[in-house]
């Protein structure tokens, strides 16, 4: 039987994907100069770390939620992988392909400089996850692709430790998370790895089969982690504030969510959902396009909210394009190898 919704992973998930849309749209102001800032949407920070870090790490969060809610009790590894395979790779792939011919288009030819071998890391959903370390056909998809990739193939490891070892788990983790938070020098950018997001996705799944709800006192303590570490606005490890800083704003959001609770909210918080990957795929290549296009250093404040505007409308139009073109073809592909089954 399907699983009833849950709200508040759809609200926190439609915020998540605001605010990741906010973050590439606001970084082309970071990039244009300082004195360019103030033309950025609400903010380029949430509570003393960058709001992309933010966002990402409600992603993580839920993701563990989401996957833990449905697979708490059972999971058969065949269908699973078989499933995150379906739920991943046909739409990345075909929104890839859409985007580099219409890349090669405009910019009238080859584009991209990378070792032929390399292409692999596109297949297989790496290449932006690696990216910065190793040259690669990188179009779409964002590094977090890789990342959530990885936790998907842990999953059923993770869901072992959290059901069966849940004490063991926390300790290893913690550890194994400290140690690179504190002995960490390598070349690999930190926030990109597996065992540094660990905590989040674990902490998700642990609210899904031990929390379950914030209560008042979870409430107050993370709302006054948010206040002491905007006012104090600590200077040790970023990544070490962007777990507690993500972790607290799920706990807050969560208990918040029970206000938006009705059929307004219900409908827009499902909708972005729905297509939040879909939007994940296509908005940083949208934004790139929309934004070159446009003289940063004259538009004004005003301006600069209206072409938030048309990015989040083309954004949004693209999105549902690539959903309903996925599913005719998936469905198309599913209807033949039945009929051939039937054969």
């Amino acid at each position: 039987m399907r699983k009833e919704r849950l709200f508040y992973l759809d609200f926190i998930r439609a915020i998540a994907t605001i605010s990741i849309i906010m973050t590439h749209f606001n970084a082309r102001y970071i990039y244009a100069g300082a004195q360019y800032i103030y033309k950025a949407i609400i903010s380029t920070t949430f509570f003393n770390i960058y709001i992309g870090d933010w966002g990402v790490s409600l992603f993580f969060i839920i993701s563990g939620a989401a996957l833990m809610y449905v697979y708490q009790e059972k999971l058969e590894y065949k269908r699973f992988y078989k499933k995150r395979f379906e739920s991943l790779y046909p739409m990345f792939w075909m929104a890839y392909i859409i985007a580099f011919i219409g890349l090669f288009y405009l910019n009238k030819g080859m584009f991209l400089q990378a070792p032929k071998k390399n292409f692999i890391l596109t297949i297989i959903g790496f290449d932006g996850y690696l990216a910065a370390n190793v040259p690669t056909f990188y179009i779409l998809g964002e590094w977090f692709l890789g990342c959530i990739i990885l936790f998907y193939v842990l999953f059923p490891l993770l869901r072992t430790g959290v059901n069966k070892y849940p004490k063991a788990t926390v300790v290893v983790t913690a550890m194994i998370y400290l140690t690179f938070i504190f002995f960490y020098h390598g070349v690999f950018d930190m926030s990109k790895i597996v065992f540094v997001r660990m905590p989040e996705f674990l902490m998700g799944m642990y609210f899904i089969k031990y929390i379950k709800k914030v209560n008042l006192p979870m409430l107050v303590t993370s709302i006054i982690v948010l206040a002491l570490n905007l006012i104090l606005k600590p200077q040790w490890s970023n990544h070490l504030q962007t777990t507690y800083v993500g972790i607290s704003s799920f706990f807050i959001l969560v208990y918040i969510s029970k206000y938006f609770d009705n059929k307004f909210f219900q409908k827009v918080s499902s909708c972005i959902s729905k297509y939040s990957y879909a939007i994940f795929l296509v908005h940083h290549v949208i934004i790139a396009q929309v934004m070159a296009r446009v003289d940063l250093t004259q538009i004004s404040w005003f301006g600069s909210y209206k072409l938030f505007a048309l990015c989040c409308i083309i954004i949004g139009i693209c999105a549902f394009l690539l959903f309903q073109i996925h599913k005719y073809i998936m469905k198309f592909i599913k209807g033949k190898m039945l009929c051939m089954k039937k054969d």
